[in-house]
């Protein structure tokens, strides 16, 4: 089944254009601005470069200009707007000023005629003498003209258009005997003369090739001495300087371009945090657009202390469009994989420091391979790694972000203040990994790479696949063959190195679920909860190092329960009642009732909002009351389990049970040495080192109150080695407390 998400459209980096579009206060430069302009006066001619960086906001700001010169008019002032990068087409810079000044010119000299003068130059088809002069001038400045369609179009409003059209005509401008020189003085003093003045607004000038910058240098060369003329050019210096220096072959474009521009403004960087306030609020509205709720405090708050850090990069408005172009572009596709707080990170630094992206991705990559089991980094390698990301964080300016502090939040295994101590692919403790898959953040091992790999591969199992699934599951008389069905997929491989049960697993997402019946729905749990443990041994077989946490098997069931229970609320406990008192996977059932407890915050500190828990405290009372009977009588419970993970079931028997019942569990599978030090084994914790690889420690302090203190456990373990019974388990554990002690 293809998911749909309705997803805030990608914005076109397109400028503002009118004052209440405006959000980095460029109004009131503009304002301040157009003042300064008027003040140069309309007599002499003025030429005024607007400088800054590409997507600073100097169309921005030339737009608000003009709206602004354009609310406070000066009598007889006309302002022209060019954009040379814009124009294409066969006019030259020159024609596309000269010929609207022409236009212009011929309007007001026709309202200067007598009616018997304008009835005689329309019926001639002629334009005024300015105006034809100005034509002229132009053919010869730049050295040719356009078609007459392309200058007609250029007259919009002149009532004389067919006369536009006739004295257009090569044959009508040559032949007139003036010089250029006499053509200027004449054009000059006409707009003396009609009490005329020009206000013209240049625009992305920084675009041209070099040839076509020349031209607009030759532009305001050729007109920059008529009076009641201002320029107003706006352009990246060092880009336009660097294109004279190309296209006019000068040893120093800057200099030249010092001989043209009279009066130069530096458009103002928009503060820092008006640009962070539009990328948060940008990234707010587009989880509210894509999940059609608001994000809860978590959300939130990530994303306010990454936009805090790492938002500080942002330079221009064009760097905060094009973070919010890219965050919308992956984020409807990808919602159910990623984390938005950590997209918006990614994307923050995709634009403001690609390098850091690049070494984050292939960090990430690494370790994976680490943590897979399938190779290791050598130190060498580890050494280049680390050279790199200093290198990348030393180019920040804020220190918070300078910090690996910073980074390590977001990446697993950083660690080191300064970036001369950094050091990485440390040790991940199996609670922050849980916490990782629960909120699917970059630094989880099952969902980094959809940060990256743009969206999941939703087309790889045909949508008739899913049906098929679901439609085994929506019957009693099925459920064997979805279990064989399901079950078959881990021993296959999938996407990259992933089983197909682990693709199934990634589809089935909350959109997906949320279409499917209440009977559907209760067979795949129905599945789960009989066939968990299985799921995880299975896993274990492929790779001795897998983690429940790589396998995100416990928020798919939680999705399936919240459907239920949106249902039928009733109905839905009952189902999850008997399933807690008959469903054959006893160790992951207690896996889970543990996630489930963690969510309400009823123990430890990783619970989640209301919104997002699967069941009331009350609801979890009675799983867990229920829980307990039947534990308390299952006969797997008097042997120690085998081919699970015994560290995760023994911290699951104590959060369900309390630390009394814990004791007096490990009490009785400890009376024999043998079931001591299997118990000692099984609690090991699993550890990921960049150049070791996989290793195993055992931390006495954690584990010393189950067995009566520290030293009673100690005592234990040196009478049976002193003894010499089982030295290969004894040396194992004595390894295990030693590698611990490095930590």
């Amino acid at each position: 089944m293809k998911e749909k998400h309705s997803a805030k459209p990608v914005m076109p980096d397109r400028p503002v254009s009118h004052p209440d579009e405006d959000r980095y206060g460029f109004r009131h430069v503009a304002q301040q601005l157009a003042r300064s302009v008027m003040g140069v006066g309309r007599e002499g001619c003025a030429v005024i470069g607007i400088e800054g960086p590409w997507g600073s906001g100097k169309t921005s700001l030339l737009n608000l200009l003009r709206t602004a010169l354009e609310e406070e008019p000066e009598d007889n002032t006309f302002v022209l707007s060019i954009s040379p990068w814009l124009d294409g087409g066969n006019n030259s810079t020159v024609e596309s000023l000269l010929i609207p000044v022409a236009a212009i010119i011929a309007v007001e000299e026709e309202k200067r005629l007598s009616p018997v003068q304008r009835r005689s130059l329309k019926k001639k088809k002629q334009l005024t003498e300015t105006a034809g002069n100005v034509l002229r001038y132009t053919q010869v400045t730049a050295r040719h003209l356009a078609p007459a369609a392309e200058i007609a179009a250029l007259f919009p409003g002149i009532p004389n258009a067919s006369g536009v059209l006739k004295a257009l005509s090569e044959a009508d401008l040559k032949g007139k005997g003036k010089t250029t020189a006499e053509l200027r003085a004449e054009i000059a003093e006409k707009i003396v003369a009609l009490d005329l003045s020009f206000i013209v607004l240049l625009d992305d000038l920084d675009r041209l090739e070099p040839a076509q910058a020349i031209e607009v240098i030759r532009l305001v060369k050729s007109v920059a001495d008529f009076p009641r003329f201002r320029y107003l050019m706006c352009y990246d210096r060092a880009v336009l300087a660097q294109a004279i220096q190309n296209g006019l072959g000068v040893a120093d474009g800057d200099l030249y371009l010092q001989k043209i521009v009279q009066i130069s403004f530096l458009l103002p960087r928009p503060e820092a945090f008006d640009l962070r306030r539009e990328f948060y609020a940008g990234a707010l509205s587009l989880y509210q657009s894509v999940n059609g709720t608001k994000p809860d405090q978590s959300i939130i708050n990530d994303l306010s202390l990454v936009t805090g850090t790492y938002g500080a990069s942002l330079k221009t408005p064009r760097e905060v469009q094009l973070a919010l172009n890219g965050l919308a572009f992956r984020y409807s596709g990808i919602r159910d994989y990623v984390y938005l707080p950590d997209l918006c990170f990614l994307q923050l630094i995709h634009v403001t420091h690609n390098a850091l992206y690049n070494w984050i991705e292939e960090y990430l990559t690494e370790r994976a391979v680490v943590e897979s089991g399938d190779g290791s980094v050598s130190e060498e390698e580890k050494k280049t790694l680390t050279k790199e990301l200093g290198a990348c964080l030393s180019r920040f300016k804020s220190s918070e972000a300078k910090s690996a502090t910073s980074l390590c939040r977001l990446i697993p295994g950083i660690s080191g203040y300064k970036i001369e101590n950094l050091s990485l692919f440390g040790p991940i403790p199996d609670e922050e990994k849980a916490e990782m898959t629960t909120k699917r953040r970059l630094g989880s091992g099952a969902y980094w790479r959809y940060y990256f790999a743009f969206s999941s591969p939703q087309n790889v199992l045909p949508p008739d696949y899913f049906n098929h699934l679901f439609g085994m599951a929506c019957s009693a008389e099925t459920h064997s063959a979805l279990a064989e069905e399901l079950l078959g997929r881990i021993s296959s491989n999938g996407v990259s190195s992933r089983t197909w049960f682990e693709h199934i697993l990634s589809q089935l997402t909350w959109p997906m679920i949320n279409t499917r019946s209440e009977n559907e729905c209760a067979g795949m749990l129905d599945f789960f909860f009989n066939f968990g443990d299985e799921i995880i041994a299975s896993y274990r077989q492929r790779n001795r190092w897998f983690s429940r946490y790589d396998l995100d098997l416990n928020r798919v069931v939680d999705r399936f329960l919240k459907k239920m229970f949106d249902a039928n609320r009733e109905e839905a406990m009952t189902l999850l009642l008997s399933l807690t008192k008959k469903g054959g996977a006893l160790f992951w059932i207690a896996d889970y009732i543990r996630d489930l407890l963690w969510q309400n915050g009823l123990v430890g500190n990783r619970f989640v909002s209301e919104q997002e828990r699967v069941l009331t405290n009350d609801e979890l009372g009675q799983v867990r009351s229920h829980f307990l009977k039947r534990i308390s009588s299952d006969k797997r419970m008097s042997q120690l389990p085998v081919g699970i993970s015994l560290r995760s079931f023994v911290w699951a028997w104590r959060d369900i049970a309390g630390e009394d019942a814990l004791k007096s569990w490990v009490v009785q599978h400890s009376a024999s040495d043998e079931g001591f030090l299997t118990l000692m084994l099984g609690l090991r914790n699993h550890i990921i080192s960049s150049s070791r690889g996989h290793y195993l420690t055992l931390n006495i302090s954690e584990i010393g109150y189950m067995f009566g203190g520290d030293e009673l456990l100690l005592e234990k373990l040196e009478r049976i080695e002193a003894e010499g019974k089982f030295p290969a388990q004894t040396e194992e554990i004595r390894d295990a407390i030693g590698l611990s002690k490095s930590f």
